[in-house]
């Protein structure tokens, strides 16, 4: 890994790639319980703030010195000690985010394939794919989202074309007045989901061609992913209708049942299903080796992220501490939905506020960025 240099498509392949294992989690159905039938405007409603966060973001890369992200970036700005006690921090909050990525993936397969099935056999295989993932170089990760990106999007293509038989647009109009305050928090969730995933991404960041472009392709990155998100939420909200789409914990793939594909519906479905086992795979593997760099940026003196393979031995331990996580933080999907609705959304902004704001107010006050 030593001198990693990724392009900017890379860049923004795996920061799509990792949307997409959380995005249709949350999305449409914590966003239609918030918005109702106006849960489909969440990503209008979240395009201005995740654009100043990706500004905000880039400025502060902007300001890091070759090949910084911006955990370097961190250490210089907070000092050796403040700087390695928030590295530790992030690296639980990444094995605690993979810990959920997990078994939310787990119980994906189990709620929509195979039901009554016990969650630990589908974490414990995400979870030797994102070991091999984390164990191999970190550029590879970038170049296999290259590769998988176009295959899930022509997926997605594929479902919203054969499903536009089956849209009644009386299912999302009109949006009223005393909706809009539900679109706006609904708008919170997708920004939430947005900013981690640019955040996660800014810890290559400095790995990415310098500006002039940088920033333009992140407006792009954020545009693009409203857009995504609006149509599948959307065609969700249309043909499920928002009272059932708040009501079920996985409504897109829920949707799958009703779009005919060559009038093969259930092998269409399976085949959806199993191809989002790639966005874990890629969100498994990053969040593992960013939690990895991070937890050996934070115990030795040499600060430098990616700079050297990551340990196997270290690698296996953040593995273990993520898998019995996602065995044991939760006893049943009711909780796991509970926690990562409530709980896990909370940690990322309050993470996203330290690690940006606070970071930068703190550097720029000592002089170090």
């Amino acid at each position: 890994m030593t001198g990693l240099q990724l392009t900017r498509r890379q860049y923004y392949a795996l920061c799509t790639m990792v949307l997409l294992s959380p995005l249709l989690h949350l999305v449409p159905r914590k966003t239609t319980a918030e918005a109702g039938c106006g849960g489909w405007l969440c990503a209008l409603a979240a395009l201005v703030p995740l654009l100043l966060f990706a500004w905000m973001l880039e400025g502060i890369l902007h300001r890091g010195r070759p090949g910084e992200g911006i955990g370097e970036i961190t250490l210089r700005a907070l000092g050796p000690v403040a700087g390695r006690v928030l590295l530790g921090v992030y690296a639980l909050w990444f094995l605690l985010y993979s810990a959920f990525a997990l078994r939310i993936g787990a119980e994906r397969f189990i709620e929509t394939v195979f039901p009554l099935s016990r969650p630990w056999p589908f974490v414990v295989t995400i979870l030797a794919m994102a070991v091999c993932g984390a164990l191999g170089s970190t550029k590879a990760l970038f170049r296999a989202s290259e590769i998988f990106l176009p295959l899930l999007m022509l997926v997605l293509a594929l479902v919203l074309v054969f499903a536009v038989p089956g849209l009644d647009v009386k299912n999302l109009l009109p949006v009223t007045a005393q909706e809009l305050p539900g679109v706006a928090r609904s708008g919170l969730t997708v920004f939430g989901i947005g900013a981690a995933v640019l955040f996660f991404g800014a810890f290559t960041g400095g790995r990415t061609p310098p500006a002039p472009g940088r920033g333009r392709a992140a407006v792009w990155w954020c545009v693009r992913i409203c857009v995504l998100v609006t149509l599948l939420s959307a065609f969700t909200i249309d043909i499920l209708g928002a009272e059932l789409t708040a009501k079920l914990n996985h409504p897109f793939f829920t949707m799958l049942r009703n779009v005919s594909l060559f009038h093969a519906v259930e092998r269409f479905g399976a085949l959806v299903i199993g191809l989002w086992v790639l966005p874990d795979f890629v969100l498994v593997s990053m969040l593992l080796t960013l939690a990895v760099n991070c937890l050996r940026a934070a115990g030795t003196r040499d600060g430098r992220l990616f700079a050297q393979k990551n340990p196997p031995a270290l690698v296996l331990l953040c593995a273990a501490a993520a898998g019995a996580g996602a065995l044991f933080l939760a006893q049943n999907a009711f909780e796991t939905d509970a926690l990562q609705t409530n709980i896990v959304p909370i940690v990322n902004i309050v993470l996203l506020d330290v690690g940006t704001v606070g970071m930068y107010l703190v550097g720029r006050a000592r002089g170090k960025i």
